[in-house]
């Protein structure tokens, strides 16, 4: 980890290290059934939690410099008891269209960012993708899911409002892109989240072949008994 100033005494707006780019990452503290809920039926609220804190440090160790959008005082109390240096900002907003607003603008001024921590296998690169898009011309940049929502969303300037998106449905990117019209929006790669007991069949295949593109993940999910929080 690198040494950083406490979170209090960095402005959100200082330059990061991804490509010029600001990044932030929504995260929740991994507490049993507060956490990928979906995944219960498969691994239990347990081990639902236990997987989600591997995602989360994979998804920290992929992106140092970037802030950390806690949804509640429990989850930055989580968040900064494990990782003081880390610039952490409360999410604002009733939903989650008006959360990730608030955490592009708070980023700003300039282009950024806003990823998940169910994507622990994303990589870097597509942060870098989204930051060329939005060099090149682009207003927004997109990163398609495979099930129908996204992964990323990049901005360079406040976003129009995102009312009447239907998020965590397959309909969230679709409706996002209605919200968007008028805008210049670049399609990055499509990739995979981890939301639902029929998603971690992909993330296992991912894994095996490919453990170092997670390793807490791969530890998680292959060798239980040695992961950690």
């Amino acid at each position: 980890m690198p040494s950083d100033r406490s979170a209090s005494d960095r402005s959100l707006s200082e330059p990061r290290a991804t490509a010029g780019v600001a990044v932030g990452i929504f995260a929740k503290a991994p507490l049993p059934g507060r956490v990928k809920t979906r995944l219960a039926p498969a691994l239990g609220e347990e081990g639902a939690a236990r997987l989600y804190a591997a995602f989360l440090a994979d998804t920290l160790a992929a992106h140092p410099d970037a802030t950390v959008f806690y949804a509640a005082a429990v989850d930055e109390a989580w968040i900064r008891a494990r990782h003081p240096h880390r610039r952490l900002a409360p999410q604002v907003g009733a939903d989650l269209g008006e959360r990730m607003r608030a955490a592009l603008a708070a980023l700003g001024p300039g282009p950024a960012v806003v990823i998940g921590s169910d994507l622990p296998t994303l990589p870097r690169s597509r942060v870098a993708d989204a930051a060329r898009a939005l060099a090149g011309g682009a207003d927004v940049a997109l990163g398609p899911a495979s099930d129908g929502g996204y992964y990323l969303l990049a901005a360079r300037r406040p976003l129009p409002s995102l009312a009447g998106v239907r998020f965590s449905t397959r309909h969230a990117l679709a409706d996002t892109l209605r919200a968007l019209e008028g805008l210049s929006v670049a399609h990055l790669a499509p990739w995979y989240d981890v939301d639902v007991p029929e998603d971690l069949r992909l993330l296992r295949a991912h894994l095996a072949l490919d453990p170092a593109a997670a390793p807490a993940t791969h530890s998680a999910l292959f060798d239980p008994d040695t992961s950690g929080e």
